[in-house]
């Protein structure tokens, strides 16, 4: 008993060993990528320098589209670990902490649905090392936080209803009011109990919903999520509750995607482990009566994929907790492809060979970005280059071993690579070559001082958060505002604003993407009149 517990605290050493090496790697030097990065650094700076600790604040007005939950951990992590400053280190800790934290608790779930350390610590494994997940482990928004909340409380259900301890059951709300509070009562609450109520109908077990309504609990839940809609009131219910969620999923025209949106999205973010797809679709026909020990990730994979689909709004990252599930299935898939060899000899080849092909491509589309955005011969960008082809030369040869175990292992051993590629190599070369702002808002930042800076067109969160300004989305109509001003806009906005302001004056131009930043000045004249709002622009 002691050996098997030795093992166990061993293999999640191992689990978090391996989470923080492919997750952290420049975690701090990579600017803000996705706008709602900014947005919640932004919220957490105002949060630390004003006290708007309730009602989150962007540039200078309330932003409850979403709970402060995530603003909260930004502002503790920069208040703990920066000293009080918001940056791109301090905004990811939360998300780092929360993947890992998710590697953790899979590991937990599957040892207890699989009963096989092995099997377990593969389905952990497989998570740490698929692209989106420690992708959006590396981002400071709210849907890692809101995995991790979605995996305990799966795993607090499925403790409570095969052990009946009440523990699990403090723990299940717990980890929901916090999911709550992350993203709301859709992600939160609502999708979680439906993978509950679908996999306890599955089973024939309705009745343990007897044991899982216990009201000292529900009690907990309401007493960490009610305060906060209580102190919004009406704004709640119109702000939050309709326009970003009912709104969202069902009445989102601009947003609308196809049904099918996922079934070509998951797949390519399941990378590289959707190799392996065959070996479960096989395994799920050939083990039927083995299918109960997958019965909750089933579930739990069926209701997230088919709500989302449904919706009109869709991202890669909306379907991100059904991640850890599709991990356990496949790690289970694997498992019975290794005790029936035989039988899935057909199913391992094929897996093993589509894994090539993943590589393959994966080490192509390197070599095309680094093409495209990088030059060619630093240092860095050859030894990646390098990198990529020899691993997919070295991949190649899991096609012809008749070992499966042995193709297994390499097969773990490429994908930790990639995954050490992207965050190690790939992240930083395309922020530095491409991607990264934060050069020319630190230069706008510099010009600007004390002025007031606008902007002409739609404004972007990470030109507010790192020239540290509140940018004013709107000019006065006719000569501008009065005394000496800036304004920021793109080249294709720049004839438009010439024809409103044309005494502005051009003082840089900034190359940035596949577009280009322009900063004017401006001397204005008293007398102006009506404010022209351009934020839509």
């Amino acid at each position: 008993m002691e050996s098997k517990a030795k093992t166990r605290y061993l293999a999640v050493l191992v689990l978090v060993v391996i989470s923080v090496g492919i997750i952290a790697p420049n975690l701090g030097q990579i600017s803000f990528w996705d706008p709602d990065e900014a947005r919640y650094a932004e919220c957490a700076r105002n949060a630390i320098k004003h006290g708007h600790w309730i009602i989150p604040y962007y540039n200078g007005h309330p932003r409850i589209v979403k709970p402060p939950l995530m603003v909260w951990l930004v502002s503790i992590s920069s208040l703990v670990v920066g000293k009080g400053k918001v940056s791109e280190l301090t905004s990811r800790l939360p998300s780092l902490l929360a993947g890992v934290g998710t590697v953790v608790v899979t590991f937990l779930l599957a040892l207890a649905m699989l009963t096989s350390e092995t099997l377990a610590f593969l389905a952990a494994f497989i998570l740490s090392t698929t692209f989106l997940f420690y992708k959006q482990a590396r981002f400071a928004i709210t849907d890692m936080v809101l995995l991790s909340f979605i995996t305990l409380a799966c795993y607090a259900f499925y403790k409570a209803i095969t052990k009946e301890q009440r523990v699990y059951v403090w723990l299940m709300y717990t980890a929901l009011a916090l999911a709550t509070m992350d993203k709301g009562p859709a992600v939160g609450l609502v999708l979680p109990g439906l993978i509950f109520l679908v996999y306890l109908w599955s089973q024939g077990s309705l009745e343990k919903l007897k044991f899982l309504f216990y009201p000292p609990a529900i009690l907990l839940y309401l007493v960490i999520v009610l305060p906060w809609p209580l102190l919004l009131g009406k704004k709640y219910l119109k702000k939050f509750l309709w326009e970003n969620n009912v709104l969202r999923f069902a009445g989102n025209p601009s947003w609308r995607t196809p049904f099918w949106f996922y079934m070509v999205n998951f797949p390519t973010h399941f990378t590289p482990w959707m190799a392996f797809l065959p070996m479960v679709a096989v395994a799920m026909k050939k083990a039927r009566e083995d299918l109960g020990k997958i019965a909750l990730p089933l579930a739990w994979f069926a209701v997230t994929f088919v709500i989302f689909s449904v919706s009109d709004t869709k991202r890669s990252s909306y379907i991100l907790p059904l991640y850890p599930a599709a991990a356990i299935i496949t790690a289970w898939a694997i498992g019975k492809g290794l005790e029936m060899k035989k039988e899935l000899t057909g199913a391992w080849r094929l897996s093993l060979g589509f894994f090539v092909g993943v590589v393959m491509a994966y080490a192509l589309g390197l070599v095309v970005m680094f093409c495209r955005y990088v030059p060619l011969f630093t240092p860095t960008a050859t030894a990646a280059l390098g990198l990529a082809l020899i691993m997919a030369t070295f991949i190649a040869f899991t096609a012809k071993l008749k070992n499966f175990q042995e193709g297994l292992l390499l097969a773990g051993a490429s994908a930790l690579v990639l995954a050490l590629g992207y965050t190690a190599f790939y992240q930083p070369l395309f922020d530095r070559y491409y991607r990264s702002p934060k050069p020319y808002c630190l230069d706008i930042k510099a010009r600007v001082g004390t002025y007031p800076l606008y902007h002409y067109g739609s404004i972007r969160a990470h030109d507010i958060f790192y020239t540290a300004k509140g940018i004013i989305p709107s000019l006065p109509r006719g000569g501008g505002p009065q005394g000496t001003f800036f304004v920021m806009t793109r080249a294709k906005k720049l004839e438009s604003l010439r024809k409103l302001y044309p005494y502005l004056r051009v003082v840089k131009r900034y190359p940035f993407r596949d577009r280009e930043i322009i900063l004017m000045k401006g001397e204005g004249k008293k007398g102006e009149e009506t404010l022209r709002d351009n934020s839509h622009l």
